[in-house]
């Protein structure tokens, strides 16, 4: 039998350097004594030798000033891959959702807790949290594109997934899917359709495309279609906003249902009335094209949700009313499945999502399609996000 704990420390290091996050370094050090003296966790950076993956802005400004004359801003901006992650939290019977930027991740402690749907601090958590106490689980990571000097602005990607040879790969404002080549990001090649979605399962990526197919990316980056379409006539809401997730090993359509008496599009373009005039654009492989970004008006709310999954036996996208003992959360930079008796309170066969306010949590039952929205500390099925650290 192979005695792990004799490993060369060369060996060990190299290990080390490339596990996930510092959750994974802590399981490490804790295998046995050779495993932890094999590096050293004394400064706040676990992971020297891990670059920061810096990025090339995609969306650029392009600004008119007399006489016609076109100026390009933008270009210039620091920007870098931003990586949260979600955990699972655990003491005794009771578990906890919570969300953490890995640069607020040290050894043995999380700081800087953030809203498990959106990106904004949980100011009233400031304490840290001692992960020697709790079983800790890594259960889904996001990223999303920051800039070091612009922090609240959009910067042109609907989701972005890391995997394979070329790890970073977007859908962007304008429905096309892009990867980071290091230099500048680059369109994948014969894309037929405009894209809403993406997701990693057991490390290949799948695009979910407007119509409600769901397309594969290869490791080369080719792209093939993997099933059927969602059928136009499947809904009667003419407002689509759909998201591809995974649930027991499955995917699943989320159709976010919308008012329409309520949806208004307003569209930046080179016609507001503003001095200098100017419009936004698209800077990739191909060159400079024009680009208008779209924002839902303020007033437009969510009315609900409907779920759909494939039969196999018809090989088509079916509508299903329940997910079992499963809920779905629907954060801003990604979407995924959790198991509701791991959670505190967590409603079995509903979907946790936010709307116009990032800072409040809502929750859809599927199976009557009721909204609650969390209005304090003390209801049952929100109690999966307030933690209770002692």
């Amino acid at each position: 039998m192979i005695d792990w704990s004799m490993l060369p420390k060369e060996l060990l290091l190299m290990i080390a350097i490339r596990l996930y996050s510092v959750l994974e370094l802590l399981h490490f050090r804790s295998t046995c004594t050779s495993w932890r003296s094999s590096i050293s966790v004394a400064d706040d950076n676990p992971f020297p030798s891990r670059p920061l993956i810096h990025l090339n802005p995609l969306i650029a400004t392009v600004v008119i000033k007399p006489p016609r004359k076109k100026q390009l801003y933008g270009l210039n901006y620091r920007e870098f891959l931003s990586h949260t992650s979600f955990f699972r939290v655990s003491s005794s019977n009771q578990g906890w959702l919570i969300k953490c930027d890995t640069a607020g991740l040290t050894y043995g402690t999380f700081r800087c807790l953030l809203n498990p749907l959106s990106r904004l601090p949980l100011h009233h958590w400031c304490q840290n949290i001692d992960l020697t106490k709790f079983k800790v689980l890594e259960i889904q990571p996001a990223y999303t594109v920051q800039n070091w000097l612009k922090k609240n602005q959009d910067f042109g990607f609907k989701r972005l997934v890391l995997t394979g040879k070329h790890p970073l790969l977007g859908v962007c404002c304008d429905g096309k899917i892009r990867y980071w080549n290091g230099v500048i990001w680059t369109r994948i090649k014969d894309q037929v359709a405009l894209f809403c979605d993406i997701i990693v399962q057991r490390g290949l990526a799948y695009a979910l495309d407007s119509n409600g197919i769901v397309w594969w990316i290869s490791s080369s980056l080719d792209i093939y279609r993997y099933g059927p379409s969602l059928d136009e006539n499947i809904t009667d809401d003419s407002c689509r906003d759909l998201t591809l997730v995974e649930c027991c090993e499955e995917f699943y359509i989320v159709d976010r249902l919308l008012e329409d008496n309520l949806q208004k599009i307003k569209v930046r373009s080179v016609n507001r009335q503003s001095y200098p005039p100017s419009y936004k654009v698209i800077h990739d492989d191909v060159g400079i094209t024009r680009c208008e970004l779209s924002e839902r008006n303020y007033y437009t709310k969510m009315v609900g949700f409907k779920v759909y999954k494939v039969d196999e036996e018809l090989e088509k996208w079916v509508q299903v009313k329940s997910l079992g003992d499963n809920a779905l959360v629907m954060a801003t930079d990604t979407c995924f499945s959790v198991l509701t008796h791991e959670f505190n309170g967590c409603l079995p066969n509903s979907i946790y999502f936010s709307d116009e306010d990032e800072y409040e949590i809502n929750v859809f039952k599927l199976d009557d399609g009721s909204i609650m929205t969390m209005s304090g500390y003390s209801q049952d099925c929100f109690q999966m996000f307030v933690p209770s650290f002692h």
